[in-house]
């Protein structure tokens, strides 16, 4: 640039401060093209938190299959969300309970279960998924008392080194697949002599947060004992349970575990996969038993539930 032309843009920038008018136009101008700039980047983020939102997913549907169980009675929760979005736990008694994917008439449905605890004061209770939340409503199931009479080498609740840690880890056994389809079967066919969730009286003696777990089947030493469903044989043991003796406990799948115990004989082995009705062992008079019978009980995530319910009308 020339010094002719350096002299010419110095009286024009000099003149440009001595006029206030074109200064302002210039700084409106400007003001102008920040304030565009502006509600772009707003209009923008305000776009991005739709998008956001919008992926929210959809709302729940929730089925009880009872909305009033009595105590000791299993419910089914099912649910149906979007494929995508791995459910929540349900929620109850202070426990958490693990929902399984089944495929079904319009997508994926996923149900998980849980029991009413027999010792549980009957009235409303909350169950949670999520942010959802409902209620049932629990009734007595007026179990009965019974008085029985042990002698001093039996009237105990005395375990061998290992047992109860053996017993707890197969009531705590939740594996994905489900096993069985349709109601349970009896294990025995003899006829039952103690049903499930009564208190007991011991030697003149109420037993205190003590319920029957089970049902006991009364048949002579030796006669037969069969899976009540399909599944994995958990334990098998033969000697050395000192309070439950001989005993079989089958994995039914998604938390859902039966017992069989006093056995004369274990007929599987542990690992084995057996079919309903299929003979597992006989029926016999170890471990804490004032004479011969089966012992026999079902576990859903670790809670005792009533076995009546289960070959009435399994879920």
């Amino acid at each position: 640039m020339s010094n002719n032309q350096l002299r010419s843009e110095h009286r024009r920038f000099q003149s440009f401060l001595r006029n206030p008018l074109l200064k302002l136009q210039i700084i409106g101008s400007l003001l102008v093209t920040a304030s565009i700039a502006q509600g772009a980047y707003w209009g923008c983020l305000h776009a991005q938190e739709e998008t956001v939102s919008s992926s929210a997913p959809a709302p729940q549907e929730v089925w009880f299959s009872s909305e009033k169980p009595k105590q000791g009675e299993t419910v089914e929760v099912e649910l149906r969300m979007p494929a995508a979005v791995p459910p929540p736990p349900v929620e109850f008694n202070k426990e958490s309970y693990k929902f399984f994917p089944f495929q079904a008439e319009g997508g994926t449905i996923y149900k998980a279960l849980f029991t009413v605890p027999v010792v549980m004061k009957p009235g409303a209770k909350s169950v949670k998924i999520g942010s959802t939340t409902r209620n049932i409503t629990v009734l007595d199931a007026h179990y009965p008392v019974q008085r029985m009479t042990l002698p001093p080498s039996k009237n105990n609740f005395n375990t061998a080194p290992g047992e109860e840690e053996a017993i707890d880890g197969a009531k705590g056994t939740v594996s994905a697949e489900r096993f069985w389809k349709g109601n349970f079967q009896a294990p025995s066919a003899a006829r039952v002599s103690a049903g499930f969730g009564l208190r007991r009286i011991v030697n003149g003696k109420l037993l205190d947060d003590y319920f029957h777990s089970g049902l006991d089947f009364a048949g002579g030493i030796g006669s037969p004992v069969a899976a009540c469903a399909p599944g994995k044989v958990l334990l098998a043991v033969s000697k050395g349970f000192k309070l439950h003796g001989n005993t079989v406990a089958i994995d039914h799948g998604q938390g859902v575990v039966s017992f069989y115990i006093h056995l004369s004989k274990v007929l599987v082995k542990e690992g084995q996969m057996v079919k309903q009705g299929e003979k597992i062992g006989a029926i016999g008079q170890t471990g804490r038993a004032n004479g011969p019978h089966l012992h026999f009980s079902i576990y859903v995530n670790k809670v005792a539930s009533t076995p009546w319910q289960w070959f009435r009308k399994a879920h």
